[in-house]
């Protein structure tokens, strides 16, 4: 496998935080994308392959095919609430690049709401994104991500300016678990208000995306766990859950995962697989 990344340029910046370039032949044939607290800017280089989110999933009994949306090209991430699973081709190769909860405001007056929760292809946002396709399908990080950026820059929104409160409050919420009521006190704003401004600029609540960045924090703690870990208790111990019952339903929502499933699963491929978990065979 080969992956690189870099901060992106300070042009680009509070907007998108890192480019990345990955080569890599899969690990599995599914792979399971769980959510996590940036939306993705992504360009294939490699050929096609299918993104199938889970309530488009058949019933594992089913003899039909899941429906599945097919990633030719280009496509945008919105923050997610669950997981999606994509069907890899043999070989993958993309460049991508990272965007703040806040950042597509910076490259569209479309509202930021209507791409949560779904993988839409990147010419209804960014149009011209495929046209980088043809230079870049042999190229190298460097090359990549000079392309990329210079897209990204001529489409920045030349007027648009980031809300401080919004961009403080993400940054804090990506960071620790924090009372949305003691967050907006400690910005000197009523819950109702920050609620409004972060669903305005990020498309989703400060409560929903809390819960996002939370699970995230959870799940890459956990992938670090030793072997032989008992996943409840230790997960328990490193979130902020009341009672194991809890624990689950939450982990299963997020990730299609027990943490018992989870911790079998990405213990046997590595830390670094936390949010990218292989999937030998595609399950809900």
């Amino acid at each position: 496998m080969f992956y690189e990344e870099c901060p992106a340029p300070p042009s680009l910046q509070p907007f998108v935080t890192r480019l990345w370039f990955v080569r890599a032949q899969p690990q599995a044939r599914y792979e399971k994308i769980l959510p996590g607290p940036e939306a993705h800017l992504i360009l294939n280089l490699s050929d096609p392959y299918r993104l199938i989110s889970p309530s488009e999933s058949t019933p594992a009994e089913s003899t039909e095919q899941p429906k599945a949306t097919e990633v030719s090209t280009g496509f945008y991430a919105g923050l997610q609430r669950s997981y999606l699973i994509s069907e890899n081709p043999d070989q993958l190769f993309n460049v991508g690049a990272r965007l703040t909860p806040y950042g597509l405001a910076a490259f569209t007056s479309q509202p930021p709401s209507g791409f949560q929760n779904r993988v839409v292809d990147a010419e209804s946002i960014f149009p011209g994104f495929s046209e980088l396709r043809p230079p870049l399908t042999h190229s190298e990080p460097e090359q990549a991500f000079t392309a990329l950026s210079t897209f990204l820059q001529q489409r920045l929104r030349p007027s648009y300016r980031a809300d401080p409160r919004v961009m403080k409050a993400t940054e804090i919420l990506a960071r620790e678990d924090v009372e949305i009521g003691v967050l907006a006190a400690e910005l000197g704003i009523s819950t109702s208000t920050l609620e409004r401004i972060v669903m305005r600029d990020c498309g989703t609540t400060a409560k929903a995306y809390s819960d996002v960045c939370r699970f995230n924090r959870i799940v890459n703690q956990a992938a670090a766990l030793p072997k032989g870990a008992v996943p409840g208790r230790e997960l328990l111990h490193l979130a902020d859950y009341y009672d194991q019952p809890h624990l689950i339903r939450s982990f299963r929502r997020f990730s299609g995962f027990t943490p018992t499933e989870y911790l079998q699963v990405v213990q046997s491929y590595g830390a670094e697989y936390a949010t990218f978990v292989p999937l030998e065979q595609m399950t809900g």
